[in-house]
């Protein structure tokens, strides 16, 4: 779980790779739970169930809208690695966000 959160803040080639971790550490919990479970040890199952699921998830489902969102996210990361002030960074999102309404609206065909 700790290495699928490092790679979300990673880069975004590499942050990709937080999804496949999130999906090794989601497979590693649900065993995790039922022993918990199965021992009695209520305190670790219930954590585990109401912290770790939903955390792994959202790692996943992070990693998987920035595969869906690739070209435009891409684009930021480039812009503001070369923005200088603030009011540079400010124009970068001012461009993804303009990019990203033609990117969805290529997909939807509108």
């Amino acid at each position: 779980m700790l290495a699928s959160w490092l790679l979300l803040s990673a880069p975004l080639p590499f942050s990709l790779l937080s999804g496949v971790t999130g999906l090794v550490a989601l497979i590693a919990l649900i065993p995790m739970i039922i022993q918990a479970v199965r021992d009695r040890r209520w305190s670790l199952a219930v954590v585990g169930a109401l912290f770790g699921i939903p955390a792994t998830l959202m790692i996943v489902l992070g990693a998987v809208l920035s595969g869906l969102f690739y070209g435009p996210l891409s684009e930021l990361e480039e812009c503001r690695s070369t923005a200088l002030t603030d009011q540079a960074h400010v124009q970068c999102d001012a461009e993804v966000q303009g990019s990203m309404a033609e990117w969805i609206s290529g997909l939807t065909g509108g």
